[in-house]
Parts: structure tokens; C-alpha cells; sequence
């Protein structure tokens, strides 16, 4: 099963904003200091490759294979997945946009509660 490529952008965009959400509640609470924009754009960096690759997992499967030269996308072709159901990519879609939504609210709430907002 793959996903469209529309959908799958998004959806990487989605995991990449959760990464970067995890990463600044993690730092805002355990970490002081001048390091925290180093180390900020070096973890963006880290984060874009691992965006990268949750998206070539979004795309890909046995059957199609897609990449830079080959697509396996027909011109006018419209759907949203495509190829038989596959429950793991499912599971790991939705376990990111709930976990993306709890890091959001924790990080907030955190804010909330040191006055920070």
C-alpha cells in the first residue's frame, strides 16, 4: 500500500512537526543554556533525514517502487492509497498524528503552567 503523493508530503510534514515538538519540550525542560540553537539546528538537520526516510516509507512498497526517476503514478491517476491494505503503515499513520496532537498539548500545557504564555 502507498500513500498519494500529496498526502504523503503532508503526512511527513505532520512527522516532522511532531520530531521538532518533541524536541523542543525536551529541551525546554531539561535542558539551560546557550547550546539549545546549536544543538536545534543540528537536531533539524538530523530530523529532515528521518523525514526523508518516513516518506520513501510512505511511498513504497514490494510492489511499487518510487523515487526520483521512476514513479509509479499514472498522468490523471487520482487516489488516496493505492495496492493492498497494509495494517502497519495504517497503524504507524495514525500512532503520528495522535502522538503529533499529545506533544502539542503537553507542550502547551507546559508553557501554560510556567507562565510562559
Amino acid at each position: 500500500m502507498i500513500f498519494n503523493k500529496g498526502i504523503s508530503i503532508v503526512l511527513s510534514g505532520l512527522f516532522l512537526l511532531f520530531l521538532m515538538l518533541l524536541f523542543s519540550s525536551v529541551s525546554v525542560m531539561f535542558l539551560n543554556g546557550g547550546l539549545i540553537p546549536v544543538m536545534g539546528v543540528v537536531m533539524f538537520v538530523i530530523f529532515y533525514f528521518i523525514t526523508r526516510v518516513f516518506y520513501a516509507y510512505l511511498r513504497n512498497d514490494d510492489k511499487y517502487k518510487n523515487n526520483k526517476k521512476i514513479s509509479s503514478d499514472m498522468p490523471g491517476e487520482r487516489y488516496i492509497t493505492k495496492g493492498e491494505s497494509d495494517i502497519k503503515k495504517v497503524f504507524v499513520v495514525v500512532w503520528v498524528l495522535v502522538i503529533l496532537i499529545l506533544t502539542a498539548t503537553s507542550l502547551w500545557l507546559y508553557s501554560f503552567n510556567n507562565a510562559l504564555i
